[in-house]
């Protein structure tokens, strides 16, 4: 591996833009589903698609530094929710702010990388499901070349770009955005025609998109006694217990992952692999410069005292990473929302108990944890293809600065083009209500609305007794997954049907008409980058007066 060239220059320049690309897109999408494709998978189809045609050839290195740098962009988007919850509980931050907050605490998600890796990729034989899905289509692609996936990516994102430009929700109003159900209309019901949720659906499977179908239903039966009958979705409380309680009972339940990761740092042994990162003064460099630029950025910059600075770095940039890395590598579980409002608690108990304050508990495990378990994961599949580490530590480094610029100009873009609010808001932002009533509950000088707590409660006690249920592994698979039913009880009954609908028309493709997973896969990411091309671009088309 010592001896290896550098990554191609097309390699770079590719990874580099798409994941500026995908950054700004997830960034869109994350406030729209409250799901999103981090990118990996995206970014490699992307490259076949430019270069598949050149004269030299594509190589399984090419693709996973492009995969990396579009992985670190596309995860850096989920930081928007982080955002989205300052504004929904005061004064939103300035670009400037933003920048500098998404940058600091990815650096210091980089720095732990080095740790994570050799923890979880060399020391372990984990199974990493997401890696490994990657790593298969990287396979598909290079050893196969199917030519066919590249049509497939351009008719499909082409059209469904269109249909997204032309609909009725702020586009040139040549098709319907969705179409209302009768009967149950009065109550939200109606299908949106969303080429994410269609193409998403195929990414995160049958359960959770049945698990969007209960969530719908769920929506609909407490709509009569709602404060808006014909939009349920607005009435978060019920949901936002549920997520928060399943996420935190999931943890539970997987308590030996955690115990494993937390036993894992009492071992200081060092690998004898050769492929290292950094070592000796670069890293201590490295490190110097990560944490001490995070210290004076949250102590002077935003007014943090030294002990929730250090709480944030400690939990936020180590320990939570380790425990949502080594869950997702083992489960596919990312606790990342339930994380979030973990280090919200533990800001709040160290004295941060303004809303402000302890919200930069959930930006942090945003920011860190777009790189630290993203660039992990990625480090497995690396590792499998013999790419070295520095390769992909290094050319995601790159990414970090211009992708946060991105991810604050496109937040401060929607925000001056949507209304953001917990309970009324035009975007559902599952995650960022989230944070946002998590963060009204520790300020506790700001009134909740009558009810809401108690509905919480209801929600939460639901929420531990499912996951309690789907523990059990003879009766899981015939559950609805409680992550989909604890967001489609939060987004509009519309998405939750367009979820579920996608789910069933791509699952059908799959088992009675035998059509490959690779095509599946292309044609979910070809929808997954047309909705968020689409709906970035439609309001630029309304500013320049083409779009009326």
């Amino acid at each position: 591996m010592t001896t290896a060239s550098a990554p191609s220059l097309r390699s770079v320049i590719a990874g580099f833009l798409l994941s500026l690309l995908l950054c700004a897109i997830n960034s869109y999408l994350t406030l729209s589903f409250g799901v999103i494709e981090e990118g990996p998978t995206i970014a490699a189809l992307f490259f076949f698609a430019f270069f598949f045609l050149s004269r030299t050839p594509i190589t399984t290195h090419e693709m996973v530094i492009v995969a990396t740098m579009g992985s670190a962009g596309g995860s850096l988007g989920f930081i928007s929710n982080f955002y989205a919850a300052k504004a929904m509980t005061g004064q939103p931050y300035s670009v400037v702010d933003m920048t500098l907050f998404a940058t600091i605490t990815s650096v210091v998600g980089l720095l732990f990388v080095i740790p994570l890796r050799e923890l979880l990729v060399l020391r372990e034989n984990l199974p990493w499901p997401s890696s490994k899905a990657t790593a298969g289509v990287i396979s598909a692609l290079v050893e196969k070349g199917d030519p066919r996936q590249v049509v497939v990516l351009l008719v499909v994102g082409l059209t469904t770009m269109a249909y997204v430009v032309g609909n009725t929700d702020g586009g040139f109003g040549w098709f319907p955005d969705g179409t209302s159900l009768p009967v149950i209309a009065a109550w939200g019901g109606a299908i949106a025609w969303s080429p994410f949720a269609i193409g998403s659906a195929y990414l995160m499977g049958m359960r959770t998109c049945v698990g969007f179908l209960v969530g719908a239903v769920v929506l609909m039966v407490m709509a009569p006694h709602l404060p808006e009958p014909d939009a349920p979705h607005r009435y978060v409380w019920p949901g936002i217990g549920f997520l928060v309680a399943t996420g935190l009972t999931a943890m539970l339940v997987n308590w030996k992952v955690i115990v494993a990761a937390m036993r894992s740092l009492t071992d200081i042994r060092v690998s004898s692999d050769d492929d290292s990162i950094l070592r000796g003064r670069g890293l201590a460099l490295f490190a110097a410069v990560a944490l001490g630029s995070t210290i004076l950025f949250l102590w002077l910059g935003m007014g943090l005292n030294l002990l929730l600075v250090v709480i944030l770095v400690v939990l936020g940039g180590l320990i939570q990473n380790i425990i949502a890395t080594r869950a997702a590598a083992q489960t596919a579980f990312n606790p990342a929302r339930v994380m979030g409002v973990l280090l919200q608690g533990a800001c709040a108990l160290a004295g941060g108990r303004g809303a402000d304050v302890n919200l930069t508990g959930a930006g942090f495990v945003a920011g860190s944890g777009a790189q630290a378990g993203n660039l992990t994961g990625d480090m497995a599949y690396g590792r499998w293809f013999k790419v070295p580490a520095r390769w992909q530590f290094w050319t995601q480094s790159i990414t970090v600065l211009p992708c946060a610029y991105v991810s604050a100009l496109v937040f401060q873009w929607i925000q001056g083009r949507t209304k953001l609010s917990l309970e009324s808001g035009e975007m559902p932002a599952p995650v960022a209500k989230i944070w946002a009533a998590t963060a009204l509950i520790f300020d506790g000088q700001r009134a909740m609305p009558p009810h809401a707590a108690e509905a919480m409660m209801v929600g939460a006690a639901v929420g531990v007794l499912y996951v309690l249920a789907e523990a059990n592994p003879r009766i899981e698979r015939w559950l609805p997954s409680s992550v989909g039913i604890g967001i489609g009880m939060v987004l509009p009954v519309a998405y939750d049907l367009s979820f579920f609908l996608g789910g069933v028309l791509l699952w059908t493709l799959h088992r009675a008409f035998k059509v490959r997973e690779l095509t599946l896969n292309t044609v979910a990411v070809a929808c997954i980058v047309a909705e968020g091309l689409g709906g970035v671009l439609k309001p630029i088309l309304s500013m320049v007066g083409v779009i009326r």
